[in-house]
C-alpha cells in the first residue's frame, strides 16, 4: 500500500505536469524531511522543481531590474516597480534558504550512495549563487562555500566513482564551469587540484 512519501512523490509528479513548481517543491520538501535515501526519480524531481523555481525567480528578477532602469532613465515614478521587484528578491531569497535548509537537515545526513552525495553537494550552488548578496563579505563567504561543496563532490567522486561513471564525468565538467565563472574568486590551485584528480584513474595500477 502507498505510504505518505508516495503520496508526495505523486503529487509532485501532477504538479510538474501542471506547471506548479513551488508545490512541487513543497512536495518534495516533505519527501525529504522522511529522511530516507531518494530514489534516482525522487532526486530527479527535487532538480526539476528547485531548478524551474529558483530560475524562473531569477529570471523574473532580471526583467524587472531591465524595466526598473529604462522607466528610471525617463523618470517614471519608480514606487510601484521598486516594491515589486523587493518581493520578487524575498520570494526567491526564501527559495534558496529552503534548498539549502534541505540539503543540510536532511538530504545529506541521510545520503548513503555516492551519487546522492555528490549530486547534492553541487546543488549548493542552487541557494548560494546569490544575486542579492548585500555585501562583499557575504559574497565571498557564498563563493567559498560553493568551492567547499565542489570538493566535498570532488573527494567523493574521486574516492568512490570510475573516471567514466556518468556522475563524475558531469561533476568534472560542473567543476570546470564554475572555475571559470568565479576564476578570480576561487583558489586557482584548489581546485586546479580537484579537476586533476577528477581527470584521473580512481585506482592507479600497481607499478
Amino acid at each position: 500500500m502507498p505510504g505518505p512519501c508516495d503520496d508526495h512523490v505523486y503529487l509532485a509528479k501532477v504538479f510538474e505536469q501542471a506547471g506548479r513548481y513551488e508545490d512541487m517543491v513543497a512536495s518534495m520538501n516533505s519527501v525529504a524531511s522522511f529522511n530516507c535515501e531518494l530514489s534516482v526519480e525522487q532526486r530527479s524531481l527535487l532538480v526539476v522543481a528547485y531548478s524551474n523555481v529558483i530560475g524562473s525567480h531569477r529570471a523574473s528578477w532580471g526583467t524587472i531590474c531591465s524595466i526598473e532602469q529604462k522607466q528610471e532613465s525617463i523618470g517614471s515614478p519608480m514606487r510601484l516597480i521598486q516594491s515589486y521587484r523587493e518581493t520578487i528578491e524575498q520570494e526567491l531569497t526564501k527559495a534558496c534558504h529552503s534548498i539549502l535548509a534541505v540539503l543540510e537537515q536532511h538530504l545529506i545526513p541521510s545520503s548513503v550512495s555516492s551519487e546522492s552525495l555528490i549530486i547534492y553537494h553541487t546543488m549548493y550552488d542552487f541557494g548560494l549563487n546569490d544575486i542579492f548578496a548585500d555585501s562583499s563579505d557575504r559574497q565571498k563567504a557564498n563563493t567559498r562555500k560553493s568551492l567547499s561543496s565542489y570538493k566535498a563532490a570532488s573527494d567523493v567522486a574521486v574516492n568512490d566513482l570510475c573516471p567514466t561513471h556518468p556522475v563524475r564525468i558531469r561533476l568534472g565538467h560542473s567543476l570546470y564551469v564554475r572555475y571559470y565563472e568565479h576564476l578570480d574568486s576561487w583558489g586557482p590551485d584548489e581546485t586546479s587540484a580537484s579537476l586533476y584528480a577528477l581527470s584521473r584513474q580512481t585506482h592507479q595500477p600497481d607499478e
